[in-house]
């Protein structure tokens, strides 16, 4: 019994390992254990219910069709990792007992996310930063901010003064996760830090590599618009097309709106030539009347003068051959290699008409040494009109991405202003909320302060005396603002103080209302308070009323 326990477990753990993609046994074992080994309800734990949820019982017709309609793998809704079936799950298969409840042939459902998340990409990336070349490995579900962590301990370059560029989806954030920019395995990128001067160890020459000095350049561009000097840092193998393009991620201005001042008189901008490659080979016999009669007719010259980047190389010797068919791979691809290397001796001399297309170079046409000079004039302007056209083309996709980019910015700067509208709105009522707080506040502790004061002066007052006592008792009536009568006896000793105490007391103080008598009007407040209700004529009896002062 124990060892037939054993095996289903076994058995659960293979076919919930084949539906999840749980690579990680004592993981699995954790969640049937939680599930006490039941493998439907361990592995709807583990799935989003949403994606299907597994029955809780499997009879012989289901394990054949499935709760979804037949197995077949156009049905299916993914495909389902297998595990590698033991020993005992394969003696099990083979036998004729129908199928158990614990093992399913079908599983209708998607691998959740949780699953998917184990299943990360490496990426690679190859960083340029002023003649140095930083490998850069890590998974896809970083983000760009982690690229710049590793940057600046490689580089000694704080990140907040650090750019990085290259990317095909133009600038992204350090918060951008690396898996939503659907990256190739290798990428290569590049650093710009235009607010870091360059050290004096990058502007020395080093050895030549390729014909071009390794020397660096200190470029000081001025953005006239922006107010801005950018002091940027370029190799001598950088062309003015990409100065250019570095100069397009840095101001948001496409190069071919860019209007430049200072440049030589000797520099040009030949990035939007197209590339004319001469092939000779002196075993040709064709080679010297195609120089004599093709090369050096003024036509000819005068077009690839003014329309081409003209490059010459001698491919007679096989180990020059062998270079041509190196250099052209890394720099053109291996399309125009393999073109050249089709070619047999007799074909040349050969004139490639390479173009570039977005991120590729692709060979327009290839003229061999047995034409004649209007059927070259033709095929050059032919390749012109090509070239042209995806000029228009680039152009126009450029526009329309600039047009995207720039809806992208009113659209981000209308959000922008909103947020601050917004927040400038909750801000005014928060203060006015508070100020109405504060008031409230103020007007409760006056009350306060107004009713301590009226308590104590209700406790101070003598006692009311009676009609029938000794001493003269003077009888008042008082009418408040609201048409209510304050009737009470007094002595006729008493001060008026004793009187504005008892007007206060019942919530009239004497430096908001007067008290006035009726005929002849007089204001009893203006009298001296030490005054006897006698001596300011209150008695026997009198009726006053009380005004609110202005």
């Amino acid at each position: 019994m124990a060892s037939d326990s054993n095996m289903d477990r076994e058995m659960i753990l293979a076919d919930f390992q084949a539906c999840t993609g749980i690579d990680n046994i004592a993981e699995a074992i954790t969640l049937l254990e939680l599930n006490n080994w039941d493998l439907v309800a361990a592995i709807n734990g583990v799935i989003p219910q949403e994606n299907g949820i597994l029955p809780s019982h499997f009879s012989s017709e289901a394990s054949q069709t499935g709760p979804y309609g037949p197995h077949s793998q156009s049905e299916a809704t993914a495909p389902v990792p297998s595990a590698p079936p033991s020993s005992e799950s394969a003696s099990a298969s083979s036998s004729s007992s129908p199928p158990s409840s614990s093992i399913p042939a079908f599983c209708p459902v998607q691998p959740s996310r949780h699953i998917l998340e184990r299943q990360s990409r490496m990426l690679s990336f190859r960083v340029e930063y002023r003649q140095r070349s930083t490998e850069v490995v890590l998974e896809d579900a970083s983000t760009v901010g982690d690229i710049k962590s590793i940057l600046e301990t490689e580089l000694q370059v704080p990140v907040s003064k650090m750019q990085l560029k290259g990317w095909k989806s133009g600038d992204v954030s350090d918060s951008t996760i690396l898996r939503s920019l659907h990256l190739p395995k290798n990428n290569s990128l590049y650093v710009l830090t235009p607010d870091i001067a360059p050290s004096a160890s990058t502007s020395q020459s080093s050895s030549a590599q390729q014909g071009l000095s390794n020397q660096n350049y200190l470029l000081v561009i001025s953005h006239r618009e922006a107010q801005r000097d950018y002091s940027l840092n370029f190799p001598a193998s950088k062309t003015i097309q990409e100065v250019k393009r570095n100069i397009s991620d840095l101001t948001n201005i496409p190069v071919r709106h860019q209007q430049w001042d200072g440049w030589p008189a000797s520099a040009s901008d030949d990035s939007r030539k197209l590339l004319a490659i001469y092939l000779h080979n002196d075993e040709s016999v064709l080679g010297n009347v195609f120089c004599s009669q093709m090369m050096c007719a003024d036509s000819i010259v005068s077009y690839l003068s003014q329309n081409f980047i003209t490059w010459a190389w001698d491919v007679t010797k096989e180990a020059n051959k062998a270079r041509l068919l190196t250099m052209c791979t890394r720099h053109f691809g291996s399309v125009v290699a393999q073109t050249i290397r089709t070619y047999k001796t007799d074909q040349f001399p050969l004139l490639l008409i390479v173009m570039g297309k977005r991120t590729s170079n692709e060979v327009l046409n290839v003229i061999q040494g047995n034409t004649t000079v209007d059927e070259l004039m033709r095929r050059l302007m032919g390749a012109m009109e090509i070239f042209t056209a995806q000029q228009q083309e680039d152009i126009k996709d450029e526009d329309e991405r600039e047009a995207r980019e720039m809806v992208k910015r009113e659209q981000d700067e209308a959000y922008r202003l909103s947020l601050e509208a917004d927040r400038k709105k909750r801000e005014a009522q928060e203060r006015e909320e508070a100020e109405q707080v504060h008031q409230e506040r103020i007007r409760k502790e006056q009350e306060e302060e107004r009713e301590a004061i009226r308590l104590s002066l209700e406790q101070a007052l003598p006692p009311e005396p009676k009609e029938e006592g000794g001493e003269p008792v003077s009888k008042l009536r008082i009418r408040t603002p609201s048409g209510e009568f304050l009737e009470r006896r007094f002595l006729g000793s008493c001060k008026l103080q004793v009187l504005f105490d008892f007007i206060a007391s019942k919530g009239y103080p004497s430096d908001e209302f007067k008290l006035l008598t009726t005929f002849p009007r007089r204001n009893i407040t203006q009298i001296d308070p030490a005054w006897s209700l006698v001596e300011a004529k209150l008695f026997p009896q009198e009726t006053l009323f009380l005004e609110a002062k202005e």
